[in-house]
């Protein structure tokens, strides 16, 4: 047996017979270990021991997979791959998603009813760090202090920021002499003939590249879809002419029928 100690498995064993058939294979392997030394005669006490001992119980250890808890792999079902996001239970190819909270314009899950989530107050958080310069802003521009008390003291809301942003918004300030208005020289304004003719070249060649590919490409569709459809043809027409070929032979030798039922005589 070439030194190969054969276990054999099994779960059906009385408690007292399994602790004593553990302590017979502990011994069993301590003595192969010590059988098993370099030199002529070593596999062949490795294999009187190995006869000596008929039977051998370990332990099971059954590693069980989780099962995974999917809409479409249900649990023990064959799959070829898995595919395994950071976040449990996501997948973007289905269609039915339910990890993805629905929430609304703050943040608020849409299952909360809208007369308790808008009586929800959200407020602005700023870190202390920056109350200073809201305080010197606030002293600077006596108009501000209001809506910097509230923000450093925690009480702005969405509200009070659009009233702070649209009472202090000022139109944007366009210098419109800066802006270049379109211009031409008189030397410019003399091509303008030889601009529009360039334009019209243009505009021609477009169009007649574009019949031409049109053509091109729609006769190479006809052509090849006729190729098909005639060697498609013959396929058929063989086919057919082999069906009729071996029906005739089938009818005329009958001495050749394969795989024919042997007659009775009453048929």
């Amino acid at each position: 047996l070439k030194g190969q100690l054969f276990v054999v498995w099994s779960s059906f064993v009385h408690p007292t017979a399994l602790s004593v058939l553990q302590n017979m294979a502990g011994l069993l392997s301590g003595m192969s270990c010590r059988l098993a030394k370099p030199g002529l005669g070593g596999s062949l006490r490795l294999a009187r021991a190995a006869q000596a001992a008929p039977v051998a119980v370990q332990c099971r250890h059954l590693h069980q997979t989780p099962a995974r808890h999917h809409q479409a792999v249900n649990p023990g079902w064959p799959v070829m791959y898995s595919i395994v996001y950071d976040k449990p239970g996501w997948d973007p190819e289905m269609e039915l998603e339910y990890d993805v909270m629905p929430r609304d314009e703050f943040g608020v899950p849409a299952h909360i009813p809208p007369e308790v989530s808008t009586t929800i107050r959200h407020t602005y958080y700023v870190p202390p760090q920056y109350y200073p310069f809201l305080k010197k802003l606030g002293d600077d521009t006596p108009e501000l202090k209001p809506y910097m008390d509230k923000l450093m003291n925690g009480e702005m809301t969405f509200d009070d920021y659009e009233e702070m942003f649209y009472q202090f918004a000022k139109p944007l300030k366009i210098h419109r002499p800066l802006i270049p208005m379109p211009y031409r020289s008189a030397e410019e304004m003399k091509r303008s003939e030889e601009v529009a003719w360039e334009g019209a070249w243009l505009s021609f060649r477009q169009r007649v590249i574009g019949d031409y590919l049109s053509r091109h490409y729609l006769r190479d569709f006809i052509a090849g879809m006729g190729i098909g459809l005639f060697f498609a043809w013959v396929y058929i027409q063989g086919h057919r002419q082999y069906r009729i070929d071996m029906k005739l032979f089938y009818l005329e030798a009958p001495e050749h029928k394969i795989n024919w039922v042997t007659p009775r005589g009453d048929l």
